[in-house]
């Protein structure tokens, strides 16, 4: 048996009363559908980002899906080798859109536009040195909860949201905000993100087994039938 974190994250993990186990989402359904090829039970614990971090390096969770790879968390966790591509971006208005002028985040910087970001996630490099230096200095609100920044968004007390592709497209539709609130073409990653696996309480020989059995879901098809079934109507609704 394995623990996996999870929360509300669409279409990667979000609560469903018709999964099994009250969890689905692409990441959820490919670790599930992964870990019984294998004979191995998950067990879902649903918990924010950096909590999980911090009970992956304890061993107290076992697997952490969406992580992008850095120095700082290879020390304390194994990485799968096959990610998978969703970039971070910017959304903002729809009304100011057509006024934005820069066409980069270093530009984003340098403007007078306030961001809204969670707590403890790395959108990217260039967030990241960000973030380290105070760049942003009062521009950037963080709160615990992404899904409390469409609404700030909408009413004009931030003015643009980092969040990754998928997810935006997806809380914008299910909040009302389609029309409304639209993403950028500033791309603040496109980097690979990974499941990876407590190293102390799972050992490399499971994270061999869990790539190949990964790898043979890949390769049947199933993975592409798991991503479609979360994400068709999402690109319409850009």
């Amino acid at each position: 048996m394995k623990t996996y974190r999870w929360t509300e994250d669409p279409p990667y993990t979000y609560s469903s009363s018709e999964a099994p186990d009250g969890v689905s989402g692409i990441e959820a359904d490919i670790a599930r559908t992964v870990l019984n090829l294998m004979g191995c039970e998950v067990v879902f614990v649903e918990m924010p980002w950096a909590r999980a971090l911090a009970e992956l390096r304890a061993g107290r969770v076992d697997i952490v899906g969406g992580a992008f790879d850095t120095p700082e968390r290879r020390e304390f966790a194994h990485y799968a080798q096959q990610g998978s591509v969703s970039p971070n971006v910017l959304f903002v208005r729809a009304e100011d859109a057509a006024k934005i002028a820069w066409q980069s985040f270093s530009e984003f910087l340098v403007s007078d536009f306030n961001l809204g970001a969670q707590i403890g996630v790395n959108y990217g490099p260039e967030y990241y040195d960000a973030l380290e230096q105070g760049t942003l200095g009062d521009r950037l609100t963080l709160v615990p909860d992404r899904t409390l920044l469409w609404q700030m968004l909408d009413r004009k007390r931030i003015d643009a949201v980092a969040a990754s592709y998928l997810t935006g497209l997806m809380e914008i539709a299910d909040r009302g905000f389609q029309g409304q609130i639209v993403k950028t073409n500033i791309q603040l990653s496109s980097d690979p993100a990974y499941f990876i696996f407590s190293k102390a309480s799972v050992d490399e020989d499971f994270v061999a087994r869990f790539d190949e059995a990964h790898a043979a879901v890949i390769q049947s098809g199933h993975l592409q039938t798991i991503i479609d079934a979360h994400t068709t109507g999402l690109q319409t609704a850009e």
